[in-house]
C-alpha cells in the first residue's frame, strides 16, 4: 500500500508541476497514476482520482463534498470495465470521463438556475458545483485539450445564467475563473472553438470565454490573439492589450503601435504599458542586445535582425578593439 502511495504521489507531483502529460502520452509516473484508477482496491482508486483535481507530491486535494472521485469512478467503470492496455489510451479514456462531467454540471446548472431551492436542492446545488469545479481542475492538469470544446460550452452556460439571480455570484465567477485557467495551460495550437470565440461577431460569445485571458502565459498564443483583436471588436481589446503586454512577444509591437494612438484613453494607456513591457524584455534578452564597434559611423551599427529596434541607442555595446579579448578577473 505504502509503495502505491509513494506512486500516486510522484503523479500527483508531476500534474502539480505541469509536466505530466506531452500531447497525448502520459509521462511515465503519470501514467502510472492512472493505471491506479482501475486498482482492486477501492482505497487505491479513490486515492488517484482525488490526485486528479489537485494537490502535489505531500498534499491532498480537499475535497469538497466527495461527490467527484465516486462520480467519476462510477462514469469510468461503466464506460470501461476493464483497464486499456496502452497508456495512451488509458489518458484518452480518462479525458472523456472527466468530459462527460464537465458536461453533466453544464446541464445541471443551467437547469437549477430556474429552480427555487429547498435545502435539499440546496444540497444538491453545492454538490453540482463542487464536482464541475474539480473536473475542470483536472482537465487542466492533465493539459486535456480535446476538452477546451466542454470548457468553452461551460462559459458560455454560466454568461448566460449568472445574471437570473438564482445562482451565488460567488459560485459563478469560481467556475468562470477555473474554466479559464484549465483553458490557458492548454496548447494554444489544439484549442479552436476557443479562438473561434475569442474572434466571434457576438460580443457575448466573445466576453463569455474571456476568463482565460489573464492566465495566458504561451507565447504561441500571440498570433491567435492578435487575430482576435480587429479594430472593430473593441470589448476585449483593453483585455487582449494587457494579455500581449504580459506575453511580452515582439510580433505585437506593430499592432500596439496602432493602439497606442487611439482615441481612447483606456486602450491608449493599455497598449502603452504593454509596448513599454515588450521594450524591458527585449533589454534583459541577451540575444537581442545591440553592439556597436568603436566608430561611430553608423554604417557600422550592428542591430539583431529577429526584433524591433526598442533600444535606446545610448544602450548599445561597444565592440571590442582588435587584438585578444582581456582576461576575466579571477573570483
Amino acid at each position: 500500500m505504502n509503495s502505491l502511495s509513494n506512486c500516486i504521489g510522484w503523479g500527483r507531483e508531476a500534474l502539480a508541476r505541469g509536466q505530466g502529460v506531452h500531447g497525448t502520452l502520459p509521462e511515465t509516473t503519470v501514467a502510472a497514476l492512472l493505471e491506479m484508477l482501475w486498482h482492486e482496491d477501492r482505497e487505491i482508486r479513490q486515492e488517484a482520482v482525488r490526485s486528479l483535481p489537485g494537490g502535489d507530491r505531500d498534499h491532498y486535494h480537499e475535497m469538497h463534498y466527495g461527490y467527484f472521485a465516486e462520480a467519476f469512478l462510477r462514469e469510468l467503470g461503466l464506460r470501461y470495465p476493464s483497464m486499456p492496455a496502452e497508456a495512451e489510451t488509458r489518458y484518452a479514456a480518462v479525458a472523456e470521463v472527466l468530459g462527460e462531467l464537465i458536461e453533466m454540471s453544464t446541464r445541471d446548472i443551467r437547469a437549477m438556475s430556474g429552480m427555487h431551492y429547498s435545502f435539499l436542492s440546496s444540497a444538491l446545488y453545492l454538490a453540482v458545483f463542487a464536482t464541475c469545479r474539480d473536473a475542470v481542475q483536472a482537465t487542466g492538469r492533465l493539459r486535456a485539450a480535446p476538452l477546451h470544446a466542454p470548457l468553452c460550452g461551460l462559459l458560455w452556460n454560466l454568461s448566460a445564467v449568472s445574471g437570473t439571480g438564482r445562482l451565488n455570484p460567488q459560485d459563478t465567477l469560481m467556475l468562470m475563473d477555473a474554466a479559464g485557467r484549465a483553458l490557458a495551460v492548454l496548447s494554444p495550437d489544439e484549442i479552436p472553438e476557443f479562438w473561434a470565440a475569442l474572434s466571434h461577431t457576438n460580443a457575448t460569445r466573445r466576453n463569455a470565454v474571456s476568463p482565460a485571458l489573464p492566465h495566458l502565459n504561451d507565447r504561441r498564443a500571440v498570433p491567435y490573439l492578435l487575430t482576435a483583436l480587429p479594430q472593430q471588436h473593441l470589448d476585449l481589446a483593453e483585455r487582449i492589450l494587457v494579455c500581449l503586454g504580459r506575453l511580452e512577444d515582439t510580433r505585437a509591437v506593430s499592432l500596439l503601435n496602432e493602439f497606442a494612438r487611439s482615441s481612447d484613453w483606456g486602450l491608449r494607456r493599455a497598449a502603452r504599458a504593454s509596448l513599454a513591457a515588450i521594450q524591458r524584455a527585449e533589454k534583459r534578452n541577451p540575444v537581442h542586445t545591440l553592439l556597436r564597434p568603436s566608430s561611430p559611423a553608423a554604417e557600422n551599427l550592428l542591430r539583431s535582425t529577429g526584433a524591433p529596434n526598442l533600444e535606446a541607442p545610448n544602450e548599445l555595446l561597444h565592440l571590442l578593439p582588435d587584438g585578444p579579448p582581456p582576461e576575466a578577473p579571477y573570483e
